[in-house]
Order: structure tokens, then sequence, then C-alpha cells
């Protein structure tokens, strides 16, 4: 029986778990206790069943975790496997590319392959020998944790969650029996389900008196976007119903202290996943702005001698034009000289000009420098 604790889970987030674990217990008993036609029997899910309370009456249960040695090469597709499958269809040159995707997943010892994504994407380039990657596997009930760890985060969470994005890694003791009842208790049972059901994995283990901690990290580049796209999902709500109407007001008075310090407060709020460089400050400003009533947000667009980083414009009859340009400070005191710097490159540039020819004649230039979470706008 595989995937025994699907109806657990849909059960969970549907309103109706205790009904499905009483209907569950009583199926799995008549079917696997006192069960003349029945020898031996095999059970997969993603959570331990001792806790689970439907096996009650059950007894002589064989217990096989991802952190177990025992049949760790079944779970995925190992490396050996993988480079055969490559050559079959001469994909060979995909090799790291295939490998940074999809590889990541270690069961006991063993690093394997998710298997779906693998062959999803190995039919792909048999067809198609310029198909890129994509994420193939995702479990929508799975995600919506994903979903509640973001919308949930404290400061501590949401710094850890951009460590891993950034490559890092995070260390939780390690819960082998949680349940769907366990989840939100706390931020450690959230982390664990994350990582039994494959969104991070084990780097190392380590026991301290009797607890066991992991080292945990995000697996691959597919497991990666749906934590980005995830948090990119659940700042897009935040924004739409958030009261943004100080900023946008700022903007158009000038008002630099007031922006400085709703960019400032909004920063704190979200989750970089581009490790707080200008891209990672591009999509949160574009964010926030693109609600803008009466304003159309125009990213990167090409002007005079270069591109401008971001246009806020109005209706062409109104003729107003808000140009900023962005940059990332190394250091705190560098902010001032960073955004004077942002002030100085929309002038040489002449970020201004084509939209002049398009009837905008009144101009807002915006300089704005960023160091982590904290930022300096200038104006002109």
């Amino acid at each position: 029986m595989d995937e025994y604790d699907v109806p657990l889970e849909n059960a969970y987030f549907n309103g109706f778990y205790q009904q499905m674990t009483a209907f569950i217990r009583s199926l799995f008993e008549s079917a696997l206790k006192t069960n003349a036609n029945l020898e031996f029997a095999v059970v997969t899910g993603c959570l331990r069943i001792t806790k689970e309370s439907i096996f009650t009456g059950l007894n002589n249960l064989k217990m096989v975790s991802l952190l177990d040695v025992g049949y760790s090469e079944q779970f995925g597709f190992t490396q050996a496997e993988v480079d055969r499958m490559l050559q079959y269809y001469d994909i060979t040159g995909r090799k790291e590319e295939v490998k940074a995707w999809y590889d990541g997943y270690k069961f006991g010892k063993t690093e394997v392959y998710n298997p779906w994504s693998i062959l999803m994407y190995a039919d792909k380039l048999r067809l198609d020998r310029d198909a890129l990657p994509r994420p193939y596997w995702a479990n929508t009930s799975s995600n919506s944790i994903i979903r509640e760890l973001v919308e949930r985060a404290d400061s501590s969470v949401k710094q850890e969650m951009e460590m891993l994005i950034a490559g890092g890694t995070i260390e939780k003791p390690v819960h082998e029996d949680i349940t769907y009842e366990d989840i939100y208790q706390t931020a450690d049972n959230l982390w664990n389900f994350l990582f039994f059901t494959g969104y991070l994995k084990k780097v190392e283990e380590r026991l301290d008196d009797v607890t066991a901690y992991l080292t945990l990290a995000i697996p691959n580049m597919e497991v990666k976007y749906i934590y980005q796209n995830t948090i990119l999902e659940w700042f897009d709500r935040k924004i739409r119903h958030k009261d943004l109407t100080g900023i946008y007001s700022a903007l158009l008075k000038k008002d630099t202290q007031l922006l400085e310090r709703e960019i400032s407060v909004n920063l704190m709020e979200t989750i970089s996943f581009y490790d707080y460089r200008e891209k990672y400050y591009h999509s949160f400003l574009g964010g926030l702005l693109k609600m803008m009533d009466g304003y159309t947000i125009k990213s990167n667009r090409e002007s005079g001698l270069g591109r401008s980083v971001l246009q806020l414009l109005s209706a062409p009859y109104d003729g107003i034009a808000i140009i900023m340009e962005l940059k990332v400070a190394d250091t705190y005191v560098q902010l001032e000289e960073k955004a004077e710097e942002a002030l100085v490159q929309i002038e040489e540039k002449q970020y201004d000009d084509e939209l002049r020819l398009e009837g905008y004649h009144t101009f807002i230039k915006y300089g704005i420098s960023f160091y982590k979470k904290l930022c300096k706008v200038m104006c002109r």
C-alpha cells in the first residue's frame, strides 16, 4: 500500500482528520491483521506510522525511515542509473544540468535523484534537445506547508529561509514520529515535515545527549524553485491587502525620509531569495509599486544611453514620470554614497530623453541604495 498517509494529509487540510483516522484504522486492521490470505505487506508513506494511532491493533511492524541505511537505493535513481539513462538517450551533455535540478536527496547514506522528475525531463529531451529543465514534481498539499511556514514565519524563521535559499544550511532536532496534528505546534515541527516530505535534505547528523540533530539544506534547483515561487505568491498576496498609500503619496511629494522608513519596514517583512543582490531589491520594489493607482510600472526600460531600473508613468496627458535607479551598498556607511551614485547615473544616462519625446514633462528622479534591509533615498 503506497502513500498510506495521503488520505490523512488531505483530511487534515480539509477538516475531517479524526474521521479519516478512525476509518483507516478500521480498514488497515481488517486488511493486515488476522487475514489468512496475507503473508507479507509493505506500507509506505512520508510520515512514520507508529504514532498515527491507526496501527494500534498491529504488531511486529518493521519501520524503515529515510534516515536508515536499509533500502536506501530503492527510493530514487542512483548516479550510475541516471548515467546509463542519459547515455541510452544520448543526452549525456545535460549531466550537470540534471544533477543540479533533480539530484540531492539523501536516504540513509545514499544520494539519489527524484525518479519522477528525471524521467519527465529525459522524455522531454528525447523529443526536444533544446528543452529546459522544469519543476515536474510538486505535491499541492505539501506545498501548502511551505506556504504556512512562510506566512507564520517570525524574523528568525525568515532568516533561516533566506539562508537555505542562498545555499546555506540550518540545524534542527529531528522528530521521526511527527504527525499532521503536530505540524503547527512549533517551527521545528514544520521544518521536520518539510524534511520528511522531500523539501529539505540531510547534510549531516549528530547526537547531543539523547537528541538527534540534522543539518538541513534545499536538495536541488527544482525544490528551490518551489520555495521561491511560494514566497513570490505570498508576497504578492500580502501586498494586495496592504495599505501602501503612504509610500505612493511620499513618492509624489518627494518625502525621502518617509520613503526610507516605509521601504525599510516592508523589507523587514520580506524573505530574500537573491542574497541581497540588486535583483532582489528590484523585485521587491517593483512588487510594492505595481499597485499604485493611475501609474504604470516599467522595468529595465531602454531609455537614453542605458536602462533605468524602474519607471512609474502616469497617463501621458498628466505627463508625470518617476524614474528610479537602484544600487546595493557593501556596508551601511556606503548607503549615502551609493544613493548619490544612482542619481548621477540617471542624469548621465539621460533616462528621461525618450520620455520627453512621448510627452512627459514632469520628472521625479530617485536614487535608492540598499544595505541588507535598510535603504537610503535621494531625490532630485
